[in-house]
C-alpha cells in the first residue's frame, strides 16, 4: 500500500507513523492536491494515533499545503490520534509562526526524532 504514493515515504518509528514529504518545492496546484490526497488517503487507511509529517526535503511550500494538513489533522484528532510536523527550514517554519500556527494549531520540531519524544 505504501509504495502507491509519489508524494510522501511512509515508515514506522515505534508506534509513530512517519509521512515525509519527498517533493522538495510544493508550490504547483497539481502537485499539491495530489499530495493532499495522497496525505488524507493514507491517514484513512492507517488511522493513527501519532503521526509525524516530516517537511525535511521540503525547501519551498504554498500555503496551500495547510490545508491538507489541517484537514489530516482533524481526521486524526476525530480517530483519538495526534498530529505533530518537523524538520521545517527556518523560511517555512517562519511561516506557520506568522500565521500563528506554530504551537498552537500544529506542535512543530526541528526532527523526526524531537517529534517522537514530544508524544
Amino acid at each position: 500500500m505504501w509504495n502507491d504514493y509519489q508524494h510522501l515515504v511512509v515508515r514506522h518509528e515505534g508506534d509513530v507513523l512517519v509521512i515525509e514529504l519527498i517533493d522538495p518545492k510544493l508550490f504547483d496546484t497539481t502537485t499539491v492536491t495530489q499530495l493532499q490526497d495522497e496525505l488524507l488517503s493514507l491517514v484513512d487507511a492507517e488511522r493513527p494515533d501519532k503521526a509525524i509529517v516530516d517537511f525535511g526535503r521540503v525547501v519551498h511550500c504554498s500555503t496551500a499545503v495547510i490545508n491538507g494538513l489541517l484537514r489530516a489533522k482533524k481526521r486524526i484528532l476525530a480517530n483519538g490520534g495526534r498530529l505533530k510536523l518537523c524538520g521545517m527550514t527556518s523560511g517555512i517554519r517562519d511561516a506557520y509562526r506568522m500565521l500563528n500556527l506554530d504551537g498552537t494549531v500544529f506542535q512543530i520540531h526541528d526532527n523526526v526524532e524531537n517529534a517522537v519524544l514530544a508524544f
